[in-house]
């Protein structure tokens, strides 16, 4: 259910970008296995060596117009599911954190035979509309308990690589790493702990070109 998005999606943006005198370039949908962890801090400003990175997922759809230079940008709509473990008294802690994500970016693309490698960088804002936390068999809702920011925003940098399977489908493969610059902890007055998104994430899709 939570892929029927990227359907609607696909044909807006053909509608769209299709209109453009010069041409267009491509849809990409992907999906990724995400290795989510948080950066945290103490009130003292000691770090917690007990959190792990947690493997989720996320997907997405993007534009990408490419010039003839090889300068790329790229407008994208996603979901990403983040978080972390933790070990606490022999008790495993997990955190869920459910993004939806608007990014901007761009970069530059070689185009070497049906091989087209690139690299390049965005920024992110994310809406946060599910977090939760497990203790053991315990759960609790941290936007009930107003414990996290609804909002989170920060830079993701790329690199990747598509193979043209013909003048129309591609296939993706792209690593990201992601960096949060948002505090996400709400704290009460003189708490001073911080938290930081932070993720590593490998990436598989396909692209359809949109030239006419």
């Amino acid at each position: 259910m939570k892929y029927i998005f990227l359907i609607p999606t696909l044909f807006f943006l053909q509608s769209v970008f299709c209109q453009d005198s010069t041409g267009c370039s491509e849809v990409s949908i992907h999906f990724a296995q995400t290795y989510a962890k948080f950066n945290y801090s103490t009130t003292d400003g000691l770090t917690d060596e007990n959190l792990k990175s947690d493997i989720k997922s996320s997907y997405g759809i993007n534009y990408s117009k490419t010039f003839s230079n090889g300068i790329f940008i790229r407008p994208e709509l996603g979901y990403s599911n983040l978080g972390a473990t933790s070990i606490l008294n022999d008790q495993k802690l997990d955190w869920s954190l459910h993004y939806v994500n608007l990014s901007f970016g761009g970069g530059y693309q070689l185009s070497l035979g049906k091989l087209n490698p690139h690299i390049g960088t965005s920024i992110y804002a994310s809406y946060l509309y599910k977090a939760s936390q497990s203790v053991g068999v315990y759960y609790y809702d941290l936007l009930e308990s107003k414990t996290l920011k609804k909002s989170d925003f920060g830079i993701t940098s790329f690199v990747g690589v598509k193979y043209a399977i013909n003048d129309n489908i591609g296939l993706l493969l792209e690593s990201r790493y992601l960096i949060g610059l948002n505090q996400l902890e709400i704290n009460e007055e003189g708490d001073t702990e911080e938290l930081y998104n932070r993720a590593l994430s490998f990436h598989f899709g396909i692209s359809v070109s949109l030239n006419k």
